[in-house]
């Protein structure tokens, strides 16, 4: 699943610069659901172990998360990026740790109550992939707003107007999302079309 991590995209995208810049825009009144707080630590003390997860809990300035409680978005890229640098040079670099981790918070969504409810109701639906993200972008962060344009049965390109978390992060969540639903060859490929926004182009079979 790892061969379908964006890195067709534009070989000059930096995902710590990327991160960086997003970072100087999350502002007080923008929060995200503890699901991906979680998510990140989990990432982190199975391939790192609980020293590194200490470090990156730290970072954050919370000493604990509860899956559908707010916390500050800035707290999560404080996160993301200290998870992103310790784990870099183990595993392929900061992007790589990013899509990682985007690929746990997928996983641990969709067994979550909202997730498995997500799962039946799209079960017959042949867009349910993208129904599914969106139902996960609106669920973990309420100020993203996305929506759909369609390109075919199977290909369509999920745009979302405000997002803090860095091309990778969404690709590897996409990704997995399809492959738990039951699609063959899911591509997820991001370009970035604002300070905050962004395109997500899946397509599978």
């Amino acid at each position: 699943m790892s061969d379908e991590t964006g890195r067709g995209r534009d070989p000059s995208y930096d995902a710590e610069k990327d991160l960086g810049s997003r970072m100087l825009l999350a502002t007080p009144e923008y929060t995200t659901r503890g699901i991906l707080f979680v998510a990140t630590l989990t990432t982190v003390r199975e391939l790192g172990g609980e020293e590194m997860v200490k470090l990156c809990q730290q970072a954050s300035g919370e000493t604990e998360f509860v899956d559908f409680f707010n916390y500050p978005t800035r707290a999560l890229l404080q996160m993301l990026d200290t998870a992103a640098r310790l784990l870099s040079v183990r595993y392929g670099g900061y992007g790589e740790v990013l899509w990682q981790i985007g690929k746990r918070t997928a996983e641990l969504y969709m067994t979550s109550v909202v997730g498995r409810s997500a799962q039946l109701v799209s079960a017959t639906d042949p867009m349910r992939l993208v129904r599914t993200l969106e139902e996960l972008y609106k669920v973990s962060m309420a100020y993203c707003s996305p929506t759909v344009v369609w390109k075919g049965p199977r290909r369509g390109i999920l745009s979302v107007q405000r997002t803090f978390t860095p091309l990778p992060f969404h690709e590897g969540g996409a990704v997995t999302i399809g492959f738990i639903l039951g699609l063959k060859n899911v591509a997820a490929h991001a370009r970035a079309t604002g300070p905050l926004s962004l395109d997500l182009e899946l397509s599978w079979e």
